[in-house]
């Protein structure tokens, strides 16, 4: 039961994960779509590589 309910956890935690990058990457996809500047996009780009 032990090794069932680890395993359960487990797989809850990476939908987490899962969820939380997508939620990222969803908001950066934002964030240049809005940039008023190609600068300000490449900015985005650079910030969100330094996560």
């Amino acid at each position: 039961m032990t090794r069932l309910r680890a395993a359960i956890t487990s797989a809850r935690a990476s939908a987490r994960t899962t969820r939380a990058r997508r939620r990222d990457e969803r908001e950066i996809q934002r964030a240049l779509a809005a940039a008023p500047t190609l600068e300000s996009a490449h900015e985005i780009v650079a910030l969100a590589a330094r996560r």
